[in-house]
């Protein structure tokens, strides 16, 4: 899949994809980010099970602090239950 700037909504650093009043016009992970499979939870969210976490394709960087946590694959004590997939 390929790069794109849809994957940024929602990521504390979209601001500076032209969301902001200093004319920053490019968010300088963009260049960098691949694109990638997550795991997101909520960080009121127990991480207890697998079924807590929702797989997403976004960016390698995305990030939204205080709302939700991202992983690149689901936690280790997690790796020996079913998957709901």
């Amino acid at each position: 899949m390929k790069k794109d700037k849809r994957f940024c909504i929602g990521c504390d650093d979209n601001f500076y994809n032209g969301n902001n009043p200093m004319g920053v016009k490019e968010c300088w992970l963009f260049k960098s980010a691949k694109v990638a499979t997550r795991y997101m939870i909520g960080w009121w969210t127990p991480q207890d099970k697998k079924e807590n976490f929702t797989k997403v394709t976004t960016h390698s960087c995305h990030r939204e602090i205080g709302r939700f946590a991202y992983y690149d694959r689901l936690p280790s004590h997690l790796m020996g239950q079913p998957s709901r997939e």
